[in-house]
């Protein structure tokens, strides 16, 4: 029965590390084809990833070789598959969900770091923030950095301005002159602002009472 026991942890602990080193530090889980609006007029057709850690886009060029986007203040819009994102900054994007009024979703990584202990050669990983320098292509990082979880951090169009919210405190300043109604619906529908579509509700309940 020990040497059971031993095996089933054994194999539990080797799917873990390789279930770990399967993410990545990207939205989609390739690199895929899509368009790139410049304000100028300019379009590009590139492949194309979001990395969760920077909140920033990737795309890959002739050689090969994963690039940033050089003037990313430039950019309009860009487009993949049916998904379409929008800058709420000179350099950070979101997701477009709802056109009218916009609504939309930036996404953000936590990520977790393998570190190689004293003991037997054994592997675990400690979360780290999402928001430290993280340079990543790097050797080192991109073997040892592994994504943890996706945030989300949403956009909301009111008075014709974009307005940023991640939690249910943030997301009640924005509509003060109707927080108690909107605290009752939070809690009566159990919202969870980490569901994309429970937040959309929301967010559509609360412009129907301007």
């Amino acid at each position: 029965m020990k040497y059971i026991l031993i095996l089933l942890f054994t194999c539990f602990e080797l799917f873990n590390v390789y279930s770990q080193e399967d993410n990545t530090p990207y939205l989609f889980s390739e690199f895929t084809k899509g368009y790139v609006y410049y304000k100028d007029g300019r379009t590009f057709h590139v492949p194309l990833n979001y990395n969760l850690f920077n909140r920033k886009f990737f795309f890959i060029d002739n050689d090969n070789i994963k690039k940033e986007f050089s003037d990313p203040d430039k950019v309009k819009s860009l487009k993949i598959g049916e998904r379409i994102f929008l800058p709420v900054s000179n350099k950070e994007t979101a997701e477009l969900i709802q056109s009218e009024p916009k609504i939309l979703v930036q996404y953000s990584g936590t990520r977790k770091v393998k570190k190689n202990l004293t003991y037997g050669g054994k592997t675990e990983t400690a979360s780290v923030d999402s928001y430290s320098n993280l340079i990543y292509g790097s050797g080192d990082n991109e073997s040892n950095t592994f994504l943890d979880k996706i945030k989300y951090k949403f956009y909301i169009e009111k008075g014709k301005r974009l307005k940023g919210f991640s939690t249910e405190k943030q997301f009640l300043k924005i509509f003060s002159n109707h927080k108690e109604q909107l605290k009752q619906y939070i809690d009566g529908n159990k919202i969870d602002f980490e569901t994309i579509g429970e937040v959309k509700k929301l967010c559509n309940y609360a412009l129907s009472l301007n």
